[in-house]
């Protein structure tokens, strides 16, 4: 029993390290890319010996899997999926997210784009880890995001002939789409424009209760 208790610190420690190394990684693999990103780079900026950071993350490869399965997909339910919960209709929840997330996000934020996005045009076609890892964490956005127009539909707020996969799917990758587009012009003022296609969008599959 006393020697379990002694090992907790160092659990914990190690957890909080790991978790120090991941998001510092996050932050950087977003702002600079997976490729353009050294070790080192990250090393420097977590103030970690090496040590310490190659103990938990040995190679590149392997931090950037476990950015995605770690960091990303519970990063797409808070952000996404967790909000409409509290939704009675998760439609208007859907608008208000994208407001908040897209809309909103800050003028310096916008060159940086979606980090689930932006590993996805840098990564998927090069590496089959990164491709299976991120297909994954696409498809959870998906399928639960699915859940709540389910939940929608059941309760009378969506039509009875809208296939709720096809219109997560369209909704994600909306999504996906405007954030990439404002990426790529940096012309934040467009981001109403695609705010009210998703409201038009919305309100062609609602039943106006």
């Amino acid at each position: 029993m006393k020697k379990a208790v002694k090992q907790l610190p160092k659990t914990r420690d190690l957890e909080k390290t790991r978790e120090k190394i991941l998001y510092t990684a996050f932050q950087k693999f977003f702002q600079s890319g997976f490729q353009a990103t050294s070790m080192d780079d990250i090393v420097k900026e977590t103030d970690l010996s090496k040590g310490a950071f190659y103990h938990q993350f040995p190679t590149k490869f392997i931090l950037g899997y476990a950015v995605v399965e770690e960091v990303i997909r519970p990063l797409i339910i808070d952000r996404w999926i967790r909000p409409l919960q509290d939704y009675e209709d998760p439609l208007q929840g859907i608008l208000d997210l994208m407001q908040k997330h897209i809309c909103d996000i800050k003028p310096d934020l916008i060159r940086y784009g979606c980090p689930l996005n932006n590993f996805m045009q840098e990564m998927s076609p090069v590496d089959k880890g990164f491709h299976t890892r991120l297909k994954s964490a696409l498809q959870l956005w998906i399928q639960e995001l699915e859940k709540e127009l389910v939940r929608a539909k059941e309760n009378g707020l969506i039509l009875e002939n809208i296939n709720t996969q096809e219109a997560a799917s369209f909704i994600v990758m909306f999504h996906e789409g405007v954030y990439g587009f404002l990426k790529g012009s940096g012309d934040r003022k467009l981001s109403g424009h695609f705010l009210n296609m998703m409201k038009n969008y919305l309100q062609s599959i609602s039943t106006g209760k």
